[in-house]
């Protein structure tokens, strides 16, 4: 007689596919959004010790974000309270957590994956993303910067086409020189460097001028500058500058927006030169 040495999950618990995880029930609520009903199936240690908790002290019903299985979900996890036995830990209870929901999260780790690659990879608005997901614009942002602000060793790679940008992350805010006594409007601006075939960010730098830009360029290596064919910038004259001093033989193109912006500024330049002209000449102007 052959017996079976691992448990084979259920059907739901197959499709659901959620690691460390298996589904306890399903129901389909009035709006006709489907509930989904999950417990952990792996062992959770305390946080203060480390010790592997068995004995329940309590449960909750703990709602959690997921990422669309066959349409939008909504998962219920019936988290336990356990007690911790290390009777040195200060911790007496604690509750379970796992890879894909670590502890105070409310957020599975397979949909915060969804929301950085939706951003990085296929380069969509988090805006886009977060009603494609059904979470707020709050989360995905939450998500992706922990991934913007973690930049590879830039001067290993060789990028082509590089965008340079600027923008203002907070508002303007006056500071009190307390020498001279005199008010100093501050401008929080930071400029943004990325890879345009990879969409990958390579290096943030404060203000957004030559100087910046100018210290990032020079740390880099002689090879990766010269890599560089194209970049992309606003009509900024400060980043002209600097791209003429480090990358001589690189092409500057005005991105499509500020492109849009220029063609229409000048549009409306000639509009107001032709219509001054032609007040000058009516007879009694």
């Amino acid at each position: 007689m052959n017996e079976l040495t691992l448990v084979h999950p259920d059907a739901a618990t197959t499709i659901f596919n959620l690691d460390d995880y298996r589904v306890l029930a399903t129901h389909t609520l009035s709006s006709g959004q489907r509930r989904i009903h999950i417990e952990s199936t792996v062992e959770s240690g305390c946080p203060g010790c480390g010790v592997i908790g068995t004995r329940r002290h309590s449960g909750r019903q703990q709602r959690v974000r997921d990422i669309p299985v066959a349409g939008p979900v909504e998962v219920v996890w019936a988290k336990r309270w356990l007690f911790c036995d290390e009777t040195l830990c200060l911790r007496k209870t604690f509750f379970e957590s796992t890879l894909e929901v670590p502890a105070r999260a409310r957020t599975t780790s397979r949909l915060r994956s969804a929301l950085v690659r939706a951003v990085i990879d296929s380069g969509r608005a988090a805006t886009e993303t977060a009603t494609a997901h059904g979470v707020s614009w709050w989360l995905v942002q939450k998500a992706f910067s922990p991934a913007a602000t973690k930049l590879p060793n830039v001067d290993l790679l060789r990028p082509r086409m590089l965008g340079i940008d600027e923008h203002c992350f907070r508002s303007v805010r006056f500071f009190k020189n307390t020498e001279t006594n005199a008010w100093q409007r501050i401008e929080p601006w930071m400029t943004t460097i990325v890879d345009l075939d990879t969409s990958q960010f390579l290096g943030v730098v404060d203000g957004r001028d030559h100087t910046g830009v100018g210290a990032w360029f020079i740390k880099r290596p002689l090879e990766w500058r010269l890599g560089v064919e194209v970049v992309a910038i606003d009509p900024s004259a400060a980043f002209r500058k600097a791209l003429r001093m480090w990358l001589p033989r690189t092409a500057v193109s005005v991105d499509h927006f500020h492109l849009i912006q220029l063609e229409n500024q000048t549009l409306t330049e000639v509009r107001q030169q032709l219509s001054h002209q032609m007040r000058s000449s009516w007879p009694g102007s």
